[in-house]
């Protein structure tokens, strides 16, 4: 996100527009250059020998012509806030919006990175970093905290990012407009929001494979789960490529759930994916979950590893 700033000072305008340093930058160059001269040639084109006294640049920009005070017209989306991060930390920085519930946190925080750092986009990853620079116990599964942002609208992936690995994202206008506007709340109310959570989030933090990396799956030795035209190949292929990288070799529901959905940001039930165990049998191997002792874990046979070989030969072939 870019700042624009403009402001007119008699008949003489200025307009930058980039980041907070850029515009400072800019600024500064302005006032202390430009903004001069430009006055001096007005004044000797009018004819008027009177002295003109400048403001010094770290003020508003305001002169005095003729010894009247001109008027200032602004027109600024940038705040106060943004010429002042430079000495402000995370942090110290969510410190005036009282006690955060996780899904706020990521908001804000996301909001000071791009403000400050003029950040592009940001990552699971990034939240982690997040949690560590504002010394905050971390959230135990945050592909699915993202996912829950963006399903509320407050983030989005980013535009022209398709199968970067880690997810890309970048805040919505509703998620900007949410920061600014956001009410501070007392501990009482933000553990009251922060758990009430759905179901199925409860159930994808107790997967196995919670935390998972995918720098080290070697994702580029394998066709895009993504592009993967059913649930069925999607599913397949995610479990084959963690049986072949050694991350794991048995699978729950709620593993495959948390897999599909919170790593590779795919829709799909635990009605689907029982589907998908039952009409193929003949490719699993299941156990009991040790667990959870009404659910059963499975392991893919040699049948569902020669399904999954043959999704990345078609892909290759093509």
């Amino acid at each position: 996100m870019e700042n624009r700033v403009r402001f007119k000072i008699g008949e003489i305008e200025f307009e930058a527009e980039g980041s907070s340093e850029v515009i400072e930058r800019e600024r500064k160059e302005f006032m202390n250059t430009l903004l001069p001269a430009a006055v001096d040639a007005i004044v000797r084109t009018r004819g008027n020998d009177q002295r003109v006294q400048y403001i010094s640049a770290g003020n508003n920009p305001a002169l005095l012509v003729d010894g009247t005070t001109v008027s200032t017209q602004s027109e600024s989306i940038t705040t106060n806030e943004a010429s002042d991060l430079d000495r402000t930390s995370l942090a110290s920085f969510i410190r005036d919006y009282g006690t955060l519930n996780d899904q706020d946190f990521v908001l804000i925080a996301a909001y000071y990175d791009e403000k400050k750092n003029s950040a592009a986009f940001f990552t699971s990853d990034t939240v982690k970093k997040y949690y560590a620079d504002a010394r905050r116990p971390e959230y135990s599964n945050r592909s699915m905290l993202l996912l829950l942002l963006a399903k509320k609208g407050y983030i989005m992936d980013k535009p022209d990012s398709d199968g970067a690995i880690p997810k890309q994202y970048i805040l919505t206008e509703a998620g900007i407009d949410f920061v600014k506007k956001y009410e501070k709340k007392d501990e009482a109310t933000a553990k009251k929001t922060s758990a009430s959570k759905p179901k199925k989030v409860r159930v994808a933090q107790l997967s196995t494979y919670d935390g998972i990396n995918l720098d080290e799956l070697n994702l580029c030795n394998y066709p895009k789960v993504k592009s993967m035209d059913t649930l069925k190949k999607q599913m397949l292929l995610v479990m084959y490529i963690i049986t072949n990288e050694r991350h794991g070799e048995l699978f729950s529901v709620a593993d495959i759930q948390y897999l599909l959905t919170g790593i590779w940001g795919l829709p799909a039930t635990i009605d689907q994916i029982n589907g998908v165990f039952k009409h193929n049998k003949t490719w699993f191997k299941q156990e009991q979950d040790p667990n959870n002792k009404k659910a059963v874990r499975r392991k893919l046979l040699e049948g569902g590893k020669d399904f999954a070989k043959g999704l990345a030969e078609n892909v290759s072939n093509n």
